[in-house]
């Protein structure tokens, strides 16, 4: 089996189950960032059924008072969010935002809540 086969076979789950994953990482970034206001949205190709395992990410959008401003700060978050899920390879975006920028990511495209 060549690589990228094997790449599309294991994030096969991700594409299938996106909403519970999404809402797996939603438990995690509140946790993580001590806020249990965080919003969490799927958007992108994922929220659309556009999205193409070994071709596609999944986006995710985490809306937080408490969101890092710092690249490193917010770059470390990603990680332990992807750590705790269990897989530093997910392909998952995980975008990290205050309120404040959040109209721009809803003028962008569809976005998903998750619960």
């Amino acid at each position: 089996m060549d690589l990228q086969r094997e790449i599309v076979e294991e994030e096969r789950r991700y594409f299938q189950r996106p909403m519970e994953y999404a809402s797996r990482i939603a438990r995690i970034a509140r946790e993580l960032l001590g806020d249990p206001n965080v919003r969490v949205f799927l958007l992108g190709s994922a929220s659309e059924g556009r999205a193409i395992p070994g071709a596609s990410d999944i986006d995710i959008l985490v809306v937080s008072d408490r969101a890092p401003e710092r690249s490193r700060e917010l770059a470390e978050l990603r990680v332990k969010i992807l750590s705790r899920l269990g897989d530093l390879a997910a392909p998952f975006e995980i975008h990290v935002i205050t309120p404040d920028r959040f109209e721009w990511f809803r003028r962008a495209g569809r976005l998903i809540p998750v619960g």
